[in-house]
């Protein structure tokens, strides 16, 4: 019979050893120096990989790929120099877009953009490349952080928490909801600081999407790069195959690619600052009357609810005199009937509403606003009555319109005490 006790004896210290492996106070404890003392265990062959453009850069966490490129402050990408980038204009545009930071130097500012294995679950994503540009004195630099296998994403990201610790203000395309958690998300499982705590964050998606969704449809960096900064990239590798690329790079087969993701990467980022140049021109510029009407629309949109509201008058105008599509021309309208009743132009507001009250589609601001003309400027409370009983009989008995339907009823009930009090 087997002497089950002896056995397990001798298992004992190995069983020991193994668990003490991975304690706090072992050499290999971290999660980057399981993965290299795993692999220094195993016994497959690994791949010597087709060395990429850059230079190795050591940290006490490890090493990783750094690619450093240099724009010239007269380099244009598509139709923007970026040597022009303002801060003044940057800051103005924030302010329209109702952001609160503040910044007075375009040295504190970086412009980021990520390249990861995609979609794996739970915290599965690795950012396998991390683009950033920043200006220094008057050259756009241009960095990348590339790891070359996951064993070398601590140490990429400590380099590059060191190197954020230089500026105040990050700016991001679609960051809000991806770069920026996914970077937090790898610094706290590297038991890292994480740089973004200090810094202000604007996603200039948004921003984009306010001013250019109506004129241009898609708002992607890849369209808007196209059609706004007229920049056009050539051959160049979609985003959906980017992380096979990675991967079949850490196979040894996909150097030459991992190439073509260097370049996409590089042209996100200064695209990235050549639309917030953009950007900034769109809100500072003075309007041109062959501007896309559908932009000065956009435009006018966010510009009547800022302190500039008046501007927005003139933008509807020019807006209006270069065609809008009928849907968009009928709120353009109701938009002006507000603005010129704020801006005193009473007549102007009522003729503008009067014409929105005979269109087919109803009106409740053509409405609200002719019941607040004769009620309060002509001082005919039985006219604004009228108004409001045939509103109330034109508005359909839908539950989006019940909120337009309450408020209708009791300006109603009011008018209805007043008017006997003019009888």
């Amino acid at each position: 019979m087997p002497d089950f006790s002896k056995a397990l004896r001798q298992l004992r210290p190995k069983e020991l050893s193994q668990r003490q492996l991975f304690q706090s106070d072992n050499p290999v404890a971290s999660l980057s120096r399981q993965l290299v003392f795993l692999k220094s265990r195993s016994p497959r062959q690994t791949v010597e990989l087709t060395p990429l453009e850059g230079v190795e850069e050591v940290t006490r966490l490890g090493r990783h790929l750094l690619i450093r490129s240099v724009y010239g402050e007269d380099h244009y990408h598509g139709n923007v120099r970026i040597g022009r980038f303002s801060c003044t204009d940057l800051q103005r545009f924030m302010s329209v877009m109702k952001h609160k930071a503040t910044i007075a130097d375009r040295d504190a500012i970086v412009f980021l953009d990520t390249e990861t294995t995609g979609i794996q679950g739970g915290t599965g994503m690795v950012p396998f490349l991390v683009g950033l540009g920043y200006f220094e004195g008057e050259d756009f630099q241009m960095v990348q952080y590339f790891i070359r296998d996951f064993d070398e994403e601590p140490s990429m990201l400590l380099a590059l928490g060191d190197l954020l610790q230089r500026f105040k203000l990050v700016i991001t395309y679609n960051g809000a909801t991806f770069d920026i958690p996914l970077l937090e998300t790898r610094f706290t499982l590297a038991r890292l600081d994480s740089p973004f705590t200090s810094l202000s964050h604007l996603d200039l998606l948004p921003g984009a999407r306010r001013l250019w969704r109506n004129g241009h449809g898609s708002c992607r960096l890849a369209a808007l790069e196209s059609r706004i900064v007229t920049f056009f990239r050539g051959p160049d590798i979609p985003g959906s195959m980017i992380p096979q690329a990675y991967f079949d790079f850490l196979r040894g087969r996909g150097s030459a690619v991992m190439s073509s993701v260097l370049k996409h990467n590089v042209h996100d980022v200064v695209s990235l600052a050549a639309l917030a140049i953009a950007a900034c021109d769109r809100v500072v510029d003075e309007p041109a009357p062959l501007d896309n009407p559908l932009d000065l629309y956009s435009l006018a949109r966010i510009m009547d609810n800022t302190a500039e509201w008046k501007y927005a008058i003139r933008l509807y105008e020019m807006a209006l005199s270069g065609g809008l599509p009928d849907p968009i021309l009928f709120k353009a309208h109701e938009n002006l009937a507000v603005l010129s009743r704020r801006a005193g132009d009473h007549s102007r507001a009522l003729a503008l509403c009067e014409a929105l009250m005979a269109h087919s589609s109803f009106s409740m601001a053509a409405h609200e606003g002719a019941a607040i003309h004769y009620e309060r400027i002509a001082g005919d409370p039985h006219r604004a009555l009228e108004i409001v009983e045939r509103a109330l009989v034109r508005l359909e008995d839908a539950p989006e319109t019940r909120r337009w339907r309450a408020s209708l009823q009791a300006r109603r009930e009011r008018l209805r005490q007043k008017a006997i009090q003019f009888q």
